[in-house]
């Protein structure tokens, strides 16, 4: 089933491709650069539920003269974690290459929310605090006519052990309140164990800064049941991007994803079971204990009955909300972006220990974005949540991008600072 699945969306993507030279589109600049790039940059951070220290930033870029780029982010303080991507490492030159994400979480902090779906309070979550937290992603990519046309096939293993559960601070939600509950030994789960497929049609002038033309992404995941009690369900997501140039050479760009899950195998569903698997039995008694494990137990039991498609919140969909804010079997996502690039013509070279790049562009941007989740089909845009907010971003010859953007909603701001463009990599 899953090579039948990846020979047709080869052969339809191939149509496709094949259609499109009749609006024909060139890369405006080499899609295999091998400028040097690199970032240096220790960062305080103060994170919700966990407290304060130090980020070590890394990027870089090209290296040896190669395609091959490396990130490293670093956290030591009250938060301690590493997390590590490698990608376009060419094993047959310009043709396949791996991309590589691993990441270690040594303690660590999420926000667990009472109930999926889009009617929830800002506050109605406890955090979830680890000791052990493990990411695994290989992926092989091939790529074809110019990077116009990639083919993608991965792994993606996620797994985590919490200790406790701890209430967040009635004054400020950022801070920890009282216990919830408390595990020994800790509570371990599957967060994720699936094999991944991509096929991306990339129309546009550039690969990494289009600015105009269509881009479209189809992503195929295969989540696989470990044991009897887990479920099994692919999630089919689909990510649209319109590239439109405005004034000299600045772009108007639209967004539309939709996901979707599709059950394959039920878990388990027996809602007593599942509170046993979350911890009832350690609470003796305790109220607030027990709401918690009956929260992530109706939590659990919607995931092994419908499934769970591509969440809202985060970096990239729905920036002023936490990530995976919203969570249910389907998704559609809507966004809107300017990108004024406003420099001069001529790139502007840096060459110092924390920065080492030339600068394409320079870029502010605007945007508005909105999405809705829904454990059925039919309810999906009933609720809609929106952000909007604007950015500013470094465009570099080595293809990285560095991207500050402040968003806002319902629930109040919230700042982010990453690598690259929104919906460029998953997670």
């Amino acid at each position: 089933m899953k090579k039948f699945v990846f020979i047709t969306l080869f052969t339809v993507f191939c149509f496709i491709f094949q259609s499109l030279h009749a609006f024909e589109i060139e890369r405006r600049r080499d899609q295999f650069t091998k400028q040097y790039g690199q970032l240096f940059a220790p960062l305080p951070y103060s994170l919700p539920g966990l407290g304060t220290g130090l980020l070590l930033v890394g990027s870089f870029a090209n290296i040896a003269d190669t395609t091959t780029d490396f990130s490293l982010i670093g956290a030591i303080g009250d938060a301690q974690f590493v997390f590590t991507f490698l990608d376009e490492l060419f094993i047959a030159p310009d043709l396949l290459y791996l991309q590589y994400l691993r990441a270690h979480g040594f303690k660590f902090a999420i926000n667990q929310y009472n109930s999926r779906g889009m009617d929830t309070n800002k506050n109605d979550f406890t955090y979830a605090i680890g000791d052990y937290w493990d990411l695994n992603a290989p992926t092989l990519k091939l790529t074809f006519y110019d990077r116009m046309l990639e083919l993608g096939l991965g792994l993606n293993v996620q797994k985590g052990r919490f200790q406790k559960f701890v209430a967040p601070d009635e004054d400020d939600p950022t801070k920890q309140g009282d216990i919830v509950a408390e595990f020994d030994p800790g509570l371990e789960q599957t967060i994720s164990d699936k094999i991944e497929l991509s096929a991306r049609i990339d129309y546009t002038d550039d690969y990494k800064d289009p600015r105009k033309g269509i881009r479209n992404i189809l992503y195929y995941d295969r989540q696989t049941a470990s044991k009897e009690s887990e479920p099994s369900f692919d999630v089919i997501t689909n990510d649209l991007q319109i590239y439109i140039p405005v004034l000299e050479k600045s772009t108007l760009v639209f967004d539309l994803t939709t996901s979707d899950a599709i059950m394959k195998k039920k878990g388990e569903t027996n809602l007593e079971v599942l509170k046993v698997q979350n911890g009832f039995n350690y609470c003796g008694g305790n109220s607030e204990c027990e709401q918690n494990a009956l929260n992530l137990a109706n939590t659990q039991l919607a995931i092994n009955s419908n499934g769970t498609s591509t969440p809202l919140g985060g970096t990239d969909r729905l920036r002023s909300y936490p990530g995976g804010r919203y969570q249910g079997a389907h998704m559609i996502y809507f966004a809107t972006e300017l990108r004024w690039n406003f420099s001069s013509e001529a790139s502007e070279e840096f060459n110092s220990f924390f920065f080492q790049d030339l600068i394409d562009e320079l870029q502010v941007a605007l945007f508005l974005e909105q999405g809705s989740v829904s454990e059925e089909k039919s309810d999906l845009g009933k609720t809609v949540k929106a952000s909007y907010g604007t950015g500013f971003r470094l465009v570099n010859a080595s293809g990285n991008l560095y991207r500050a953007d402040f968003a806002t909603g319902d629930e109040g701001p919230a700042f982010t600072l990453i690598i690259q463009y929104p919906w460029a990599y998953r997670i």
